[in-house]
């Protein structure tokens, strides 16, 4: 908050005394009018300026580096050791004779009985 100037009016009282002084001859007599002393009460107002220390609090601005959060996905990588259990065929070994085809030539012989005529010349006797 801000402190406000208030006018306020200043009430004093002064006590004015006011002393005359009159020369008289003396050979002479004269009616003097002396003036008669009365109190009076004198206000004044006079404009008082007040200073008063208010404690104002101060704002300052300041540039303050604030850390933003950024999501980032995280690949880790583990090492596992799996242990499984797979069934092997198992091969037993065994002699197997087989026989074994050789290629060959094959003479075949038929006996085969032709018939042919033959023309024979005749003789003449």
């Amino acid at each position: 908050q801000v402190p406000t100037i208030i006018q306020q009016t200043r009430q004093r009282h002064v006590h004015v005394e006011d002393i005359v002084d009159v020369h008289v001859p003396q050979v002479q007599e004269e009616i003097v009018h002396v003036p008669k002393v009365i109190q009076q009460e004198r206000i004044s107002q006079r404009m008082v300026e007040q200073v008063v220390e208010v404690p104002v609090p101060m704002t300052q601005e300041e540039v303050v580096h604030v850390p933003t959060i950024i999501q980032q996905t995280r690949e880790i990588h583990v090492h596992v050791e799996e242990v499984v259990e797979v069934p092997i065929p198992i091969t037993q070994e065994e002699v197997v004779h087989v026989p074994k085809i050789i290629q060959q030539e094959r003479v075949q012989q038929r006996q085969v009985e032709m018939v042919v005529e033959v023309p024979v010349p005749m003789v003449q006797e």
